[in-house]
Order: C-alpha cells, then structure tokens, then sequence
C-alpha cells in the first residue's frame, strides 16, 4: 500500500488532522475542538493536554477512514496556533496553563519594550512590541510568578509541546520561532543580546530545527495512544500561518494567502526578510522564503461574538442571509473588529470594538454586515501596508471558513480591490505539516514545487470597481478611528 503522512494543526479552537499522500492529496481528515479559558479581561488560556487530547481523537478519527491507514503513515508533522506560552520543567511536565496570543495581559512590558529596545526588536526581528507574544509574557511572569520562571526548563510554544509529547524532544521549528521577538532574522538564530535586555533566561529559549527536519520517532507511549506504530519519524514542524501558506501554493515572491477562521491572517511572501514596524516579519517553512503580514484576532469570532450578543437563535446561515440585506456600507455604519485587543497593523492590546455610526434606523442586517465589512476592512489595512513595504498583489488565496459564504467572500474582494481566488478542500495548515513531513523522510524531492500543484482554485471572486470606490472611501475613514481611540482605549483600561 501507498504510503501516506499525517499532518496536525493546533489552532486556536480546534485540533485538525489529515492523511495525504505525497502528491498532496487529502484522503481523510478531523477535527476536536477544545475550551479556550477567559480567566479574567485579556487573560487567555489553554490547557496543553486539551490539545494532545484533542490531537489524539483527530488522528484516531482519520485513520479509521483509510484502509490500513495507521500501518501507511511514513511521517508526522505539526503546526500549531504561534506564541503560546508553556513552560515545562526538566522532565517536560507542564508548569502553568499556557498563556496563548489571544492574551493581553503583558501590555504594560511591552509599553517598556516600546522605550528600551522598540529599534533593536524591528531590526533584529521584524516587529514591534506588542502582548501576543511570548517573550513579554515571560516578563509578565517572572516579575508577578518568579517562582514559575525559576522551576521552568523552558518555554516552549504550542508546536513544540506536541512535537515534545511525540518524540521527548523540547525542540522549536525556525518558523515557529521566528515570530518570537528573541529570534534574529538574519541570522537563524536566538539573539542572545534581545534575551538579555528582555532580562529572561536564556534557557528559555529551546534549541532551534529546520521544518522539514526530522527530530526523532514517535515514542511507544505516544504511538499507543494515538493507534499507530512506534518510530514513525516527526518533523520539526512549523507555525500554522506558514504551514497554511505552503497549502496555499503561496511559495514565491508576489503571492499572498488569506487564512480565515475564529482569528484572521494575511500575509505575502518574500525572497527575503522585509520588515514594517506595523507588520509581522518571520520565516516561511519554505527554506530561503520569509513571510510579511499581519494577524487579525476576530475574524469568525466576530460573527460569533454578535451572534453570542442577539441571542436569538439565529444560527451563522441566517445571519449570512440577513447581511444580505443590508446595502455596502451598512447604512454608514462602521465596525471596529479589535474585540479583544488587536495585532497588525495596530498591534495595541487595550484595543476594543466598537460599532460607529448607530442611529435610530440601524437595523440587525445593518449590525451583521457591519461586522463582516469590519472584519474586510482589517484585512484591507494590512494589505495596504504589505504592499507598501514588500511591493504589489496580483491576486490573493483564501482558504477558512468564512470564505464559504459567497457574500462574505464578495465584501472582502471588494473591499481589499483584488481577485480573490478560493482554494478547493479544507487540508490548510495540517496539509502543510503533512507535505512537509514528506520532504523530512524524503518522498517529496521539490516541496513548493509539490504544494504549488496541490493548490486547486475552487472559485474566483473578482472585486465590483463600484463598490470598491465607495469602500476606499469608507476605509479612509476606518482607518482614523484607532488613532483618535488609542488613548481612550488605554484609559478606559486603567480605570
């Protein structure tokens, strides 16, 4: 029998799972959702061993659905949702829920951050200080749990903790770890002089591997619980915007790829590191390519943050339908997505949403269409900005699933002024993991050759050039609501 490989994603609310062949045909796939914990305002948290619970049942699930698909796997890979904080001791036992990127509570380091080192971070890493990610969460944590940070081995994020269950080794994948702002772009490598002005411990910071590198087989007692043969080779993974891009086909220069779900992420890749001090700059898992973009927190859970808010039964179809009639711009009505804080292009953690334009003859269709134009209009700021510093957009993919609503669809299209080209099947980023499992163990010799024809068109979506004249016109005025909130938002937080 043909020999198959398994790829894992850990997403911020789900567990997906694939079988794929080398050619990147998907034969099966799952999924297990898990409970994300809102401890407190901006404290976001997960359990680790929800999500190798999780990945467990979506193996087990797609590898009852092929024929003998447990004795066919030749390779693992893993991604997972980018910057989660889990600290395990000497012996991997996790030490502390993991702080994942939705959480907002280091703010207050990364206003220190912004002061002290703000030029070294973007030159070095590409980025600017901002609470989604790891390294001012361990500052959070060693200045209020110290006692954590001393009986921490080290951090590692959500790929590296199942790579960890699945072969006992605490190594970060170069993709992964490159949206950490430690990393050194240029480089490869942690940067020992960010590490020291972040005043962490450099033990931290795990030993770093390729993506497509093996780092070891799958334990006994992981393979027992997932139904498949010890020593199956796993590689090092990537995080899951790169391993959906490499899904995508978007493996050259030029190209940009949507990935939408409860968060959002657009993102174009590059021949070689560009940085804006609004955007995210970070490895592709494609060697030699680098990945420029930003990342929107509410995205789907806007929809269902307003669907959660009516409470009226609606289910998300009806909602769609009730969008449908309402006109483009909602009846002047504005939605500012940032429910939870924000990413790029803000990159503010006190951010928060905000309805602008309510009047007496705002209606609920006006209320669910301002929301999917909000969540269009975010994509559209970091697009203006990804080509303002990497250079023009033919086209974008767009995969997840918000882009199975025609009208959804349409309203991005029309919003950003560019094709949108839907991609067929759900593989996304566990399709990635599995295509580059296949170059670790060797059955795939050229992966973006390989990924590129995986890549099937399902629909094209082209922009309507009238809506898109009004919605410049709109975007110019979504884009001074954040400037003229920030300061608010920041007050209101302290109160």
């Amino acid at each position: 029998m043909k020999p198959l490989l398994l790829g894992i994603d850990i997403g911020t609310s789900f567990v997906k799972a694939v079988l794929a062949s080398p050619q990147g045909c998907v034969l099966a796939q799952a999924q297990a959702a898990y409970p994300t914990h809102y401890v407190q305002p901006g404290w976001v948290e997960q359990e680790p061993d929800d999500w190798w619970q999780g990945a467990v049942a979506a193996t087990r699930e797609v590898l009852g659905r092929v024929e003998g698909g447990a004795r066919r796997v030749a390779g693992i890979g893993v991604s997972g949702q980018g910057c989660a904080v889990t600290l395990v001791d000497a012996g991997g036992r996790v030490l502390h829920p993991a702080i994942i990127w939705m959480d907002t509570r280091s703010e207050r380091q990364c206003e220190r951050l912004r002061q002290c080192c703000a030029t070294d971070i973007l030159r070095i890493n590409g980025k600017a200080p901002a609470p989604y990610n790891a390294d001012p969460v361990l500052m959070w944590l060693q200045e209020l749990l110290p006692g954590l940070i001393d009986a921490a081995h080290c951090s590692l994020t959500t790929t590296a903790y199942i790579n960890l269950r699945l072969t006992g080794q605490m190594v970060a994948n170069e993709s992964d770890a490159s949206i950490l702002f430690a990393f050194d772009l240029a480089r490869g490598e942690w940067s020992p002089a960010l590490i020291d002005a972040f005043g962490l411990p450099a033990r931290l910071y795990p030993p770093l591997a390729p993506c497509r590198q093996v780092i070891g087989g799958l334990l006994p007692a992981a393979a027992a619980e997932l139904g498949l043969p010890s020593g199956i080779p796993v590689v090092a993974g990537g995080e899951d915007t790169s391993a959906a891009g490499l899904a995508l086909g978007a493996v050259r220069p030029g190209m940009a790829f949507l990935s939408l779900g409860t968060a959002g992420t657009l993102y174009a890749t590059e021949a070689q590191a560009r940085v804006h001090p609004r955007l995210l700059a970070f490895r592709h898992v494609v060697e030699g390519q680098h990945l420029l973009g930003g990342s929107m927190g509410a995205i789907g859970a806007a929809l269902a943050w307003l669907r959660g808010a009516l409470d009226d039964g609606s289910d998300y179809a009806a909602l769609l339908a009730l969008a449908a009639q309402s006109h483009a711009g909602a009846g002047n009505l504005l939605f500012l997505p940032y429910l939870n804080g924000e990413l790029q292009p803000i990159n503010d953690g006190y951010a928060r949403g905000a309805f602008l334009g309510l009047s007496m003859s705002t209606n609920k269709a006006d209320l669910v269409r301002a929301v999917l134009e909000g969540a269009a209009l975010a994509i559209a700021h970091n697009l203006e900005l990804v080509e303002a510093a990497g250079g023009p957009i033919a086209e974008i993919r767009a995969t997840g699933g918000p882009t199975r609503s025609p009208l959804w669809s349409q309203i991005i299209a029309d919003v950003c002024g560019r094709p949108l080209r839907i991609l067929a099947g759900e593989g996304g980023a566990p399709l990635g993991d599995a295509l580059l499992a296949g170059a670790g163990v060797g059955l795939i010799d050229d992966l973006a050759a390989a990924a590129a024809g995986a890549a099937l068109v399902q629909e094209r979506v082209e922009p309507d050039a009238g809506r898109h004249a009004f919605y410049r016109r709109l975007f110019e005025v979504y884009k001074q609501l954040h400037p003229n909130l920030k300061e608010l938002y920041a007050q209101l937080a302290r109160c």
